[in-house]
C-alpha cells in the first residue's frame, strides 16, 4: 500500500547556500519561484499556495492478516487406568470401558453354587473360580520397579512349613502366611499388640472357665477349593497332640490345656471328651484348669487349621504282620512343603530350595476382602553380610536383615535410637519388643559316637560312687558359674551396639509381673572360679587334651601350674553363621571361658546344622532368641524352666526342677493377680539357685527398610503378614504415593 507525504521545508532549516535574502537573521519574507526549489534538489517543485518547496516520498508499509482457523483431533479412546485388566497404553482418552473383574463375593457365590449342583467337577469349578478371583484381586503392575513383588533377604531358612513342628520364627514367618488360626495378634499403632478374630467369628465361656465354645465363618475356601469346617479346626489340633512335635517341641503349647483321648491316633473320634464338633462352623473344646491365657495360646501357629481331609490322604501309617501301628507321620512328610490345597491363608508356597529361596504367591480364593498389593514375595537366603548390605542399597531387594554395626550405612542419628532416621530412600524405626537373647544350657549333651548315632556325653560323677555318671553340665554349680562368665554389658553395647536392653529372669520388661525378677548374675569371672573350685572342678586336666568324647589327661598335683583346664571335655558354644551379634557374643563369651580354665568350640555354623545339632543335642550352649507365642509370662516361663512334664523345655536342655514345675503349674492356672505375683516371686528365688539359661537381654533396636516398602503397623508378637504390605511403584523416576 502506498501513501504520499508532504515535507515542507524551510530554506533557512536547509541552510541552501543560495542567493536567499535574510537567512542570517533578517526578518525578510519574498515569493518563492521554481528555480528556488530546482536549487534544492531533484523532485521539489513550488507550492506557490503556501509558498514553498514540497516533494513526494514513497513509503511502504506492510500489513500482516492473522488468520484463525479451527482444527478438529480425534483422540484414541481406550482404558487409562493401569489398574485395569484391559488398560490400553495407546489409549489417550478414557471411553468408561476398564474391566476391573467380577466382584469376588459375586465370584465365589457362583462357586458355591456350582459346586452345589455339579460335584463331580469340582476341578472345574475351582479352576473357573480361581483364575476369575484372580483377574478381580490381583495387584496390577504400574511402575519399572515390580511393584507387585517383595525381596526379602535375610539369614535362616525356615525348618518345615509344617506348624505341627515349628518353633522357629523362619518357619513361623512363612507359615503365618499360609496357614490360619481362629485369632492372632497383630499391631495396635502404638507400638503394642492386640488379638483379633480369624477363622473364628467369636465364642464363648462356660461360668466355670473351662468349657470353650468357639463359631467359625462360614467363607473360607482351601486353597484348593475344600471349604473350612469345624472338623478341621478339631483335626488339627489333636493331630499335634498325636504326632507330639518331635524335632521342636512346640506341643507344649497346646497340651498344656488339653488333650485329645485319641489313643489309636485315628481321630475318628474327634476329639474325645475335649474336642466337640458341634456343627459345621461351631465346637467346643474343655480345658484342664481355667486360664486368662487360652485364646493367646491357639493364636501361635501350632494352633493353624489344615486341610483334614488332605492330610489323611497324605498319611503315612507303617503297621506290623498283626497290624499294630509301628510308625505313623501325621502327613509330616507332606506338610514339610505346605502343599496346595493345606492352608486359607492368603498365599501358597511355589517354590521352596531349602538354604536359597523360598516363594509364595498368592491364594486366590484367600477370604479376607481387598485386593492383593503382592503378587509374588521371594525370601533369600543369605549369610553373608556386606551382600545383604549391598544389595539393601542397590535397591536388588525391598528389605534385608542388617546388623547393628552396619545399620550406619542407612540410618542417621543412631547415637539416640528412638529418633533415628533413614538416609535418603531408606527407613530407620525404633522398635522396642519382647524378643530375648539368651543362652539355653544343655543339661544332657549328645555326642556322635562316630557311627553316625548321638548318645549321652557322660565325663562325671554325680552320685559319689567313683563310676562316671553325667555330664558336668547336670551338676547346677557349674550352670551356675557359667551365668557369671558373661560379660553383659559388653555384649550389650558391643556385639548388639546397645540394641539390647537388659533382661535378669525369664519375664521380660513390658509383660505382666515383670518385677517379680531382678539383677542376679553379673559378670564375675574370680566368683565363677570359686563356684567352680568349691564344686570340685579345680583346673586338673592338660588343655591340649580336651575334646568332646576322649579321656582327658589329668596332670598331677605337683606339676600343675594353674593353667591347666577344669572341665573335662570342650563346651561347644552354638551360634548360626550370618547372624554378627551372636557370632560376636559367643567369642566375648569364649574368651571368658578359656581365662578360667574352660575349654570351648565357638565356631559359627549354618542355620541348617545348628538345626540338626539341637535335634540331636549335640551342643552345650546355644545363643538364640526368642520371641513371645501369646501375651502371657507363662509363654516364657514354662518353655524356658519347665520340664517335658509340664509340657515345657522348649529348647531339649532335659532340664528338670520338680518344685519349680509345681510352682509354674500352680502359675499357670492361678485367676488371682495377688497369688499369681507370688508365684513368680517364689519361681525367681528357686530359679537363680538352679540356672538353666542366661539371659543377655532384650531386643530394642532400630528396624531398617527401603522407604518405597509400607509396612503396616508394628506387631511385637506376630510375625509379618504379606496380605498387608505394600509397595509404591516407581514411574519416570518418581515413587508414586507414599505409605502414610
Amino acid at each position: 500500500m502506498m501513501k504520499a507525504k508532504a515535507n515542507a521545508l524551510l530554506l533557512c532549516t536547509l541552510m541552501i547556500a543560495s542567493a536567499l535574502a535574510g537567512c542570517a537573521g533578517e526578518d525578510v519574507e519574498r515569493t518563492l519561484t521554481q528555480a528556488d526549489c530546482d536549487a534544492i534538489g531533484d523532485g521539489y517543485t513550488l507550492d506557490s499556495g503556501n509558498n514553498a518547496c514540497v516533494t513526494t516520498e514513497t513509503v511502504t508499509e506492510t500489513v500482516t492478516e492473522t488468520v484463525t482457523e479451527t482444527v478438529i483431533q480425534t483422540l484414541q479412546p481406550g482404558c487409562t487406568d493401569p489398574g485395569a485388566n484391559n488398560h490400553d497404553t495407546a489409549a489417550e482418552i478414557d471411553d468408561g470401558s476398564c474391566d476391573y473383574g467380577q466382584a469376588p463375593a459375586d465370584i465365589m457365590a457362583a462357586y458355591e453354587a456350582s459346586m452345589a449342583s455339579d460335584p463331580d467337577n469340582a476341578s472345574v469349578h475351582h479352576e473357573t473360580a480361581w483364575y476369575a478371583m484372580k483377574d478381580s484381586r490381583k495387584c496390577r503392575e504400574q511402575g519399572s520397579n515390580n511393584p507387585c513383588e517383595l525381596v526379602e533377604m535375610s539369614i535362616g531358612d525356615a525348618d518345615t512349613h509344617d506348624p505341627a513342628d515349628a518353633y522357629d520364627s523362619a518357619s513361623g514367618n512363612i507359615i503365618e502366611n499360609i496357614y490360619d488360626t481362629l485369632y492372632r495378634y497383630e499391631g495396635r499403632g502404638d507400638g503394642g499388640s492386640h488379638i483379633v478374630p480369624r477363622l473364628a467369628t467369636g465364642h464363648t465361656v462356660s461360668t466355670d472357665g473351662l468349657t470353650y465354645t468357639f463359631t467359625l465363618r462360614d467363607d473360607v475356601y482351601f486353597s484348593n477349593g475344600d471349604k473350612l469346617e469345624a472338623k478341621d479346626v478339631v483335626y488339627s489340633w489333636c493331630r499335634v497332640l498325636g504326632f507330639g512335635s518331635p524335632n521342636s517341641g512346640v506341643e507344649w503349647i497346646l497340651t498344656q490345656s488339653f488333650n485329645c483321648n485319641d489313643a489309636n491316633g485315628d481321630h475318628d473320634d474327634m476329639g474325645g471328651d475335649n474336642l466337640t464338633v458341634i456343627d459345621a462352623t461351631s465346637f467346643s473344646v474343655n480345658i484342664f484348669e481355667p486360664s486368662a491365657a487360652f485364646v493367646a495360646t491357639i493364636a501361635y501357629t501350632v494352633a493353624a487349621v489344615i486341610n483334614s481331609d488332605l492330610c489323611e490322604e497324605n498319611r503315612i501309617i507303617e503297621t506290623d504282620e498283626d497290624g499294630n501301628v509301628t510308625s505313623d507321620d501325621y502327613c509330616n512328610g507332606f506338610m514339610d512343603e505346605a502343599p496346595f490345597g493345606a492352608g486359607t491363608n492368603a498365599f501358597i508356597v511355589t517354590q521352596w530350595a531349602r538354604e536359597t529361596r523360598t516363594v509364595l504367591e498368592p491364594n486366590w480364593l484367600y477370604w479376607e476382602s481387598g485386593d492383593f498389593n503382592i503378587n509374588r514375595y521371594v525370601y533369600e537366603t543369605v549369610d553373608e553380610t556386606q551382600t545383604r548390605v549391598l544389595a539393601l542399597q542397590d535397591k536388588e531387594v525391598d528389605l534385608a536383615y542388617i546388623p547393628p554395626a552396619q545399620k550406619e550405612e542407612f540410618c542417621d542419628n543412631l547415637e539416640d535410637k528412638p529418633n533415628a532416621v533413614g538416609k535418603e530412600g531408606f527407613r530407620c524405626t525404633f522398635r522396642s519388643s519382647y524378643v530375648y537373647v539368651l543362652v539355653p544350657y544343655n543339661v544332657h549333651p549328645k555326642v556322635d559316637d562316630g557311627a553316625g548315632t548321638f548318645v549321652d556325653l557322660i565325663n562325671h560323677d554325680c552320685d559319689g560312687d567313683g563310676v562316671d555318671d553325667c555330664n558336668v553340665m547336670t551338676t547346677s554349680e557349674v550352670r551356675m558359674a557359667l551365668s557369671y562368665t558373661f560379660d553383659y554389658d559388653k555384649i550389650r553395647t558391643e556385639a548388639y551396639d546397645n540394641e539390647l536392653s537388659p533382661a535378669f529372669g525369664p519375664i521380660p520388661q513390658g509383660f505382666p509381673y515383670d518385677d517379680t525378677a531382678s539383677e542376679t548374675f553379673t559378670y564375675d569371672l574370680p566368683y565363677a572360679e570359686q563356684l567352680l573350685d568349691d564344686a570340685g572342678f579345680v583346673r586338673q586336666y592338660d588343655c591340649t587334651s580336651i575334646t568332646q568324647t576322649g579321656a582327658p589327661t589329668v596332670v598331677p598335683v605337683a606339676d600343675r601350674d594353674g593353667d591347666e583346664c577344669r572341665l573335662p571335655n570342650t563346651i561347644r558354644i552354638l551360634s548360626n553363621t550370618g547372624n554378627d551379634p551372636r557370632i560376636a557374643s559367643a567369642g566375648i563369651l569364649g574368651t571368658a571361658l578359656e581365662s578360667i580354665g574352660i575349654a570351648n568350640d565357638a565356631t559359627d555354623k549354618p542355620w541348617a546344622v545348628v538345626l540338626d545339632s539341637y535335634v540331636t543335642g549335640a551342643w552345650d550352649l546355644w545363643i538364640i532368641g526368642w520371641g513371645p507365642d501369646y501375651l502371657d509370662p507363662d509363654n516364657y516361663w514354662s518353655p524356658f524352666a519347665g520340664s517335658t512334664d509340664i509340657g515345657g523345655d522348649a529348647y531339649h536342655t532335659h532340664y528338670h526342677n520338680d518344685a519349680l514345675d509345681q510352682i509354674l503349674l500352680d502359675a499357670r492356672s492361678e485367676i488371682d493377680e495377688t497369688a499369681r505375683h507370688q508365684l513368680y516371686v517364689d519361681a525367681f528365688a528357686l530359679w537363680v539357685q538352679d540356672p538353666n539359661m542366661a539371659f543377655l537381654g532384650q531386643s530394642a533396636g532400630v528396624g531398617v527398610g527401603s522407604d518405597h516398602v509400607c509396612p503396616p503397623a508394628y506387631d511385637p508378637i506376630g510375625g509379618d503378614h504379606w496380605f498387608d504390605w505394600d509397595k509404591l511403584p516407581l514411574v519416570n523416576g518418581q515413587y508414586q504415593g507414599s505409605c502414610s
